[in-house]
């Protein structure tokens, strides 16, 4: 009898020991996708680049203009940087609650509400970053159909530091989609397992 009661106390002890290594990879994953996401929209906030252009020629003497490249001149920038700020709010958010909240339950529903956000969280990340590649190739090549002029050979740095929130965001994108799926998988398990 005795032998029994201290089985089931080391598998108790041992499934305790993995649910709380499998939540600090949770919160490890949830930590560097709010780092991804804030830089990226940290990068594309700050991204501007002024240059001065040739825009005519009279004569031998050339007219200069001096233009600005800012991420507020492109909507699809905009919805970017509005998109990676709320998906990194909300994964500040969600680890405050996992580190400090653990007695505020819903009457069982935390898990599931946790998972609908970080569902919604993922499409609109995956919005906001198609809307800025979008945008991100009409900058470098152009469209010659529509006689829209590409722009990156004028504004390097501005294309550079686009690229970069860009690749940011994808990989913030991809650790929520791990999130998402780890999120969804802890509903279908037993009560029991799903103490976070």
């Amino acid at each position: 009898m005795a032998l029994e009661t201290e089985g089931k106390t080391d598998s108790i002890f041992n499934s305790t020991a993995a649910q709380k290594r499998k939540d600090r990879i949770l919160l490890l994953l949830r930590l560097v996708a709010f780092l991804a996401t804030a830089s990226a929209t940290i990068v594309m906030a700050l991204n501007k680049q002024t240059n001065s252009l040739v825009v005519a020629t009279i004569g031998n003497n050339p007219i200069k203009a001096t233009l600005t490249a800012k991420f507020q001149h492109t909507p699809a920038f905009v919805f970017f940087v509005v998109a990676n700020g709320m998906a990194s709010f909300h994964n500040w958010l969600i680890l405050v609650l996992e580190i400090v909240g653990h007695k505020i339950d819903y009457k069982g529903l935390r898990l599931a509400i946790i998972a609908i956000f970080d569902m919604l969280i993922v499409v609109l990340a995956a919005a906001g970053d198609g809307a800025a590649v979008f945008m991100a190739e009409l900058g470098k090549n152009g469209n010659s159909h529509a006689r829209w002029n590409k722009i990156c050979d004028k504004f390097q740095t501005f294309c550079d530091h686009g690229s970069g929130a860009l690749i940011a965001s994808f990989i913030g994108l991809l650790l929520l989609l791990i999130i998402n799926v780890i999120s969804i998988a802890k509903l279908s398990k037993p009560k029991s397992d799903n103490t976070i």
